[in-house]
């Protein structure tokens, strides 16, 4: 890890340097020695991270590298954002005989810089001095194994990047005992409890029933909670209403906790239903939650996964738990191969070498299904070598036992084999709480934000940032939660003992720490990372270390604690309610990434022009207006998001340019905007999201649009004005005959009265990327041509309330690649027509509500 740390650092002085941030001579020439000495330093560091865990000696080299780069950077930041407060309040040199005291205090800043630098050198050369005493060689960052780990798995993902069924092994008698008690049970209600040691497969066993066909076809109500060690019933509850009764954040935002039980309870009453309450862990949980589930006499039931026989009995003594066993040698085994060679019948194509090797190796494993896992991704990006899984199994130190604390031994070892740039991502999940479903556009965000995405090429940081994701899933460090219609992952989990791994591995290296509200507890004196988790703590320390703050289920403001982290690169306010936003937010001028989203936030102050270095800025569901002009000053933007619940009118000025926008979602046309001298200078848009009154600016829309050659994702949403004539159409012409020309578009979603006319026209040979196609609302829209050829990719399509369409006079036999239909409050001979084309099994084809 600390061989990440000094690249980072590395990169960092570069790029100042460059950019002139270190303008005076004496500190220029200090930094570049000392950016000479740690590129030096990093050809010994891999080797040190390797031999750190079994050597006390060279972890504590490694840990004096990793605190000299921290205190480097440390230094140079500080020094920045001195110079420019000066220049913020105009006191620059040149005033320096109308205020002669200006050029003693920066006389004064560069001779204390200078001196913090001259004993950061003394311990650089104490450092290097003591390495060959640790026996630390030189072997580079391009150490055994780590290329051909790389591409291998990048290959993999490329062949294989979808895969839709859990690697599911020896659960099959389970999956039938248990089947047959939720479906034949008997008519009481009842809880039927999977308990069983950390890692298991409780909650793989649990899915596996809850989503398979005859529990669907048998229950009129399903839905899936996880609870957690950090459980908040309030938050479990609302999660229950917007998945029982489809209820959204506006309306529960207005309902008290008892509301909320008895509207569920009330629901529940007249249906028989499946909850499965997963990673339950006291039985004061089930105390708050089980009035919500009535007694019918209809044979419903609830699902537990839980560590705790105590807490099973408790929910229902009648109800025996069902305690998941351990895998055997054979299943293990197979599990093992599944994961070591994924995508291809692992079983049959096996190298001779391999059956004793594997049968070593989940030996160590001792049937724990998490730890096989975990090796198989490992194993999944060595070279398939008898040598390769030999290391493998020789650094394996214990058996488990039965122990699950043992378990940590191969998780660190999986650990230890990412590559130097996927640590910090993985490190970097344990700031979330336990059991959070991860978004992975913000965790991704976040990664670039912090720099530990590495530049390829010309390649968006965004993407290499989900090649990064995909590693992780790959190696099985993570498990995607969700995907997106087009395959790419929506939310991320990771399980309680790799997050506990993160954690730990994390606190030792300085990376970050967390601190709960209801805790007394101290936070890392060095910590670069804070997340404050449920409360503000009652003492903070003010820090200038703490370069990312994230907070996560905070009610109360949180406007001081700000003023106290002022070198500050990542901001996340996410559901902190403020309605005003200090303008002091303008001093953090190394702020990369700052999200507002949910916090209700209704200014922006213009000092957010001083955050020179933002890319990302997060303003859903947030009631800012009007849209400060500066935003459109800030150079290094990257992603944008308005609020779709309050009409953001964004009229950037004639002269705005903002060559590093990619994304731009939320965006509100009115008659006001300026889309011509405007929006349309955003040429460089990956993803865009337009609402409001699109026919005002029909011309000036489409032009802009077609000219995206680069964009990827297009959502349009469309209102119909009283003053609108229906008898015309939206746009003059099908917007498919120019839309489908857009050579990288791959989502496209057409809602609410986006298109009014009657026709729509699909080309052979348009849209010829797209993955997934929205079409909702579209209430004058009455016939689809579909040419053959024509959305050659197509995956996933919806079509979600347009009562007059009709597809002619193909239907949608030309669309080979298609693999998921939605359909939603359509007309009955349409229905009926895709049900008759889903009988060769070309697609999957689902009944949802309107969205």
């Amino acid at each position: 890890m600390a061989e990440f740390i000094v690249s980072l650092l590395i990169e960092k002085i570069a790029t100042q340097l460059m950019e002139e941030a270190i303008s005076f001579s004496t500190v220029r020439n200090q930094i570049e020695w000392i950016e000479g000495e740690l590129k030096r330093m990093q050809c010994f560091l891999k080797d040190a991270d390797a031999q750190q865990d079994s050597d006390e000696r060279v972890r504590n080299w490694v840990a004096d590298v990793r605190d000299v780069a921290y205190d480097t950077e440390d230094v140079i930041d500080s020094y920045i954002f001195k110079m420019a407060q000066k220049r913020e309040k105009g006191l620059i040199r040149a005033l320096f005989k109308r205020y002669p005291f200006v050029f003693f205090d920066e006389f004064s800043a560069r001779r204390k810089v200078n001196k913090q630098i001259s004993r950061i050198k003394m311990r650089i050369h104490d450092i290097s001095s003591s390495r060959s005493t640790y026996g630390v060689k030189n072997i580079g960052r391009d150490g055994e194994g780590t290329s051909f780990a790389v591409d291998c798995l990048r290959e993999k993902r490329r062949s294989y990047p979808h895969t839709s069924e859990e690697d599911i092994v020896g659960l099959g008698e389970d999956m039938m005992i248990l089947g047959n008690r939720v479906i034949h049970g008997g008519l009481q209600r009842s809880v039927i409890s999977i308990i069983g040691m950390a890692g298991l497969g409780k909650t793989t066993l649990a899915k596996k029933i809850y989503q398979s066909s005859d529990v669907k076809k048998h229950f009129d109500c399903c839905a899936w909670a996880y609870v957690s060690q950090e459980y908040r019933k309030w938050e479990i509850l609302q999660d229950l209403c917007k998945k029982v009764l489809g209820l959204g954040k506006a309306d529960l935002d207005k309902m008290h906790l008892e509301d909320m039980k008895e509207e569920l309870s009330n629901f529940l009453q007249e249906r028989r239903f499946i909850i499965v309450l997963d990673d339950i862990w006291e039985k004061e949980a089930w105390d708050d939650l089980k009035a919500v589930f009535p007694d019918a006499k209809n044979g419903s039931r609830i699902i537990f996964t839980t560590r705790f026989k105590d807490v099973a009995v408790y929910a229902d003594p009648g109800s025996p738990p069902y305690e998941l066993c351990l895998l055997n040698e054979e299943d293990s085994c197979e599990l093992l191969f599944k994961k070591a060679f994924p995508g291809g019948n692992a079983m049959s194509s096996l190298p001779p070498w391999s059956r004793e090797l594997g049968k070593q190796i989940v030996k160590k494993c001792g049937g724990l299904p998490l730890a096989i896992v975990v090796l198989g991704g490992l194993l999944s990006s060595k070279e398939a070598t008898y040598s390769e899984w030999l290391k493998v199994l020789q650094s394996v130190q214990w058996q488990l036992n039965l122990n699950p604390a043992k378990c940590m031994d191969i998780l660190k070892l999986s650990y230890q084999d990412l590559p130097y740039y996927l640590k910090p991502c993985f490190l970097y999940i344990g700031l979330f709480p336990e059991d959070f479903e991860i978004a992975a556009r913000k965790l991704m965000l976040l990664w670039v934000a912090e720099g530990f995405v590495q530049p390829r090429g010309i390649e968006p940081l965004q993407d290499v940032a989900e090649d990064y994701l995909e590693e992780l899933v790959g190696r099985s460090m993570v498990e995607p939660a969700s995907r997106k219609s087009n395959g790419k992952i929506k939310t991320i989990r990771v399980h309680d003992l790799l997050r506990e791994l993160a954690i730990s591995k994390a606190k030792e290296d300085q990376f970050l720490d967390i601190v709960r509200g209801d805790s007394n507890a101290r936070f890392l004196a060095k910590a670069r990372r804070l997340a404050i988790h449920f409360g503000i703590p009652s003492q903070t320390r003010k820090s200038s270390r703490v370069r990312s703050l994230l907070f996560f289920d905070i009610s109360e403001p949180v406007g001081s604690i700000l003023e106290e982290y002022k070198l500050l690169q990542v901001l996340d306010l996410e559901g902190v309610y403020m309605a005003l936003i200090d303008s002091s937010i303008g001093n953090l001028i190394h702020l990369r990434y700052l999200d507002l989203r949910k916090t209700w936030l209704k200014k922006l102050p213009s000092s957010m022009g001083n955050l020179f270095n933002l890319q990302s800025l997060d303003l859903s569901s947030t009631l800012v207006d009007p849209i400060p002009l500066v935003i459109w000053k800030m150079q290094q933007l990257k992603h944008v998001y308005f609020s779709e619940f309050r009409e953001m009118v964004v009229n950037p000025p004639a002269d705005a340019s903002l060559p590093n926008l990619q994304t731009l979602l939320g965006i509100c046309i009115c008659e006001t905007s300026y889309v011509e001298q405007g929006l349309d200078k955003l040429s460089n848009l990956r993803e865009l999201g337009l609402h409001g009154d699109l026919i005002l600016h029909e011309e000036a829309l489409c032009k802009w649009i077609y000219n995206l050659k680069g964009l990827q994702c297009l959502k349009m949403q469309s209102r119909i004005t009283h003053t609108l004539d229906v008898t015309r159409t939206g746009y003059d012409e099908d917007p498919l005959k120019e839309l489908e020309k857009l050579p990288n578009l791959r989502v496209l979603k057409l809602k609410q009265s986006s298109y009014l006319g009657k026709e729509m026209v699909s080309s052979s040979g348009g849209f010829s990327q797209l993955q997934f196609l929205k079409l909702s609302n579209l209430c004058y829209l009455e016939r689809w041509r579909i040419e053959e050829g024509a959305m050659c990719n197509l995956r996933r399509l919806e079509i979600i309330e347009c009562m007059r369409l009709k597809i002619v006079p193909s239907g949608l036999w030309p669309l080979t690649t298609l693999s998921n239909l939605k359909l939603g409050y359509m007309p009955f001979d349409f229905d009926l027509m895709a049900q008759d084309r889903r009988g060769e099994n070309w697609y999957k084809l689902e009944h949802v509500l309107p969205m």
